[in-house]
């Protein structure tokens, strides 16, 4: 007993707890000035979760995560199950169909947060079970088997969610062995292709499959948000102001309430933009330092760990986490699209909080059931 307490990585858990405790803060700080909803309804609420989340992470954590990989397939299946329900009895809001409600239940699920975990844990079994991963023809299902929940995910809609799906796959294909120019061809030439088809849409009007131009033009904002200052770059143009209006140390907590009234979503999708307008630019690079933390002690772990769907485990959940940490500073500060993907452990939500603890309860299983293995401090 002591022996495995001895190997649970304390750092990892300190810099999620000190992660917690500034989006505590920082929900309380957006959410404050908020009519009709008590000031302590929201970080109450999000402390409910971390709380649950841990519980969950503890739980997930116990389980050597060897002895996850014979249900993977089910998890994959239960996570395309979800997926189309929202389709067929989703709840909407701002325009996208990501929730289910439970009845009797105050609380909506959100099961692209969820499918993000499983389809790391059904990846990794996939993966672990080739032999080789040096052919195309080897790329073939696990393609495939990421496109069925990414597209699910996309018809939300939910571009950002679904461009994780795409980062795990990338990184969990590299690290199962995959050529780099297979996946530089394959993934870079698609992105190459798409940037292609978009140039010549808005050119020369060429038909633009699978988007409406109206989303296009929400995505390409981020370019020139004054192009449409009152419509479609307005929560980018509000996002750096609260930044910038930060400057180098932030203006305090709850003293900022006549920017934040001009933010929208300033508990989820732009909290970044909080952070740096209460804690300014020295608070804001402490959180992403943080970050950093985090993804270096996930590497550590996983550079312990010697059976390959260990590794791939790690990998996948450390790809999910850094991945929406990119995608939730960049929108934030105008240097990626606006679309929509919270900031782990951070932003307001209760799916994303579990299904981020989840992933780290992964990571921590992976430390504390080695075998026999040598650790790093």
């Amino acid at each position: 007993m002591v022996q495995r307490l001895l190997r649970i990585d304390f750092g990892l858990l300190l810099v999620v707890a000190l992660i917690c405790v500034g989006s505590l803060l920082t929900i309380a700080s957006a959410t404050s000035s908020l009519q009709g909803v008590s000031p302590a309804y929201y970080p109450e609420h999000q402390l409910i979760w971390v709380v649950f989340g841990l519980l969950v992470m503890v739980a997930v954590a116990s389980i050597d995560y060897r002895n996850i990989r014979p249900y993977a397939v089910y998890a994959y299946a239960l996570s395309l199950f979800l997926l189309a329900v929202v389709l067929v009895h989703g709840s909407s809001a701002l325009g996208a169909v990501r929730w289910i409600k439970i009845p009797g239940v105050p609380f909506q699920l959100q099961p692209s947060e969820f499918a993000k975990v499983f389809l790391v844990v059904g990846l990794a079994d996939l993966l672990a079970a080739k032999k080789s991963m040096t052919r195309w023809r080897d790329l073939v299902s696990p393609i495939l088997f990421t496109a069925v929940p990414a597209a699910l995910v996309f018809k939300q809609p939910d571009l950002g969610t679904a461009l994780i799906f795409v980062a795990i796959l990338v990184v969990m294909l590299f690290m199962s062995g995959a050529r780099v120019w297979h996946l530089l061809v394959l993934f870079g030439g698609g992105f190459g292709l798409m940037v292609l088809w978009i140039y010549l849409h808005l050119r020369f009007h060429l038909p633009l499959p699978l988007i409406h131009s109206y989303q296009l033009s929400r995505l390409l904002i981020f370019l020139n948000p004054n192009a449409d200052p009152n419509g479609s770059g307005y929560n980018i143009i509000q996002s750096l102001i609260s930044l910038g209006s930060g400057g180098m140390y932030g203006l305090g907590l709850h003293s900022n309430q006549a920017i934040l009234s001009f933010l929208p979503e300033s508990s989820t999708d732009f909290i970044f933009a909080v952070v740096g307008l209460d804690f300014g630019f020295v608070g804001a690079g402490v959180l992403l330092l943080l970050y950093l933390v985090f993804v270096w002690r996930g590497l550590n772990v996983v550079s312990d760990v010697r059976d390959q769907f260990g590794i791939l485990l790690g990998a996948g959940v450390i790809a999910m986490i850094a991945t929406q940490v990119l995608m939730n500073a960049g929108m934030a500060m105008a240097v990626l699209p606006v679309v929509g993907v919270p900031l782990p452990f951070f932003s307001y939500g209760g799916s994303s909080v579990l299904a981020d603890f989840i992933g780290l309860g992964i990571l921590l299983s992976l430390r504390l059931h080695p075998g026999q293995l040598t650790f790093r401090s």
